[in-house]
């Protein structure tokens, strides 16, 4: 028997996760960003992690142009900042304050940690 979709996510609604918001920057300076709580590390050494974006999200095209990313870990009050990055279209980046990271890529203000 299926599962309804919003059945499904208000199951897995209570399974405790940590939430990233993954930023990049365009060749073009245009910055790109999306809330991702599909984020593990596989291994330390090398050091690997497993982001999943989806191919069709708005912002995959400049991840897979650029390969430079950021992992931004929200601390538990950035609740609002996860809801702006995760819809789809729009400027995400307008009234967030964040700095450029060495590889560009946006490290947002009052993150928890980053990567």
């Amino acid at each position: 028997m299926p599962i309804e979709k919003n059945e499904l996510r208000r199951v897995m609604g209570h399974f405790a996760t940590g939430v990233t918001v993954i930023t990049s920057l365009r060749s073009s300076g245009e910055l790109h960003g999306l809330t991702a709580n599909a984020f593990t590390s596989v291994s330390l050494i090398p050091p690997l992690a497993l982001i999943c974006v989806d191919k069709k999200a708005e912002s995959y095209p400049c991840f897979e142009e650029t390969k430079i990313f950021t992992v931004n870990v929200l601390a538990s009050d950035q609740e609002a900042l996860s809801r702006k990055f995760a819809v789809s279209g729009g400027n995400k980046f307008e009234g967030v304050s964040y700095k450029a990271g060495a590889n560009g890529a946006p490290i947002l203000d009052g993150a928890l940690a980053y990567l």
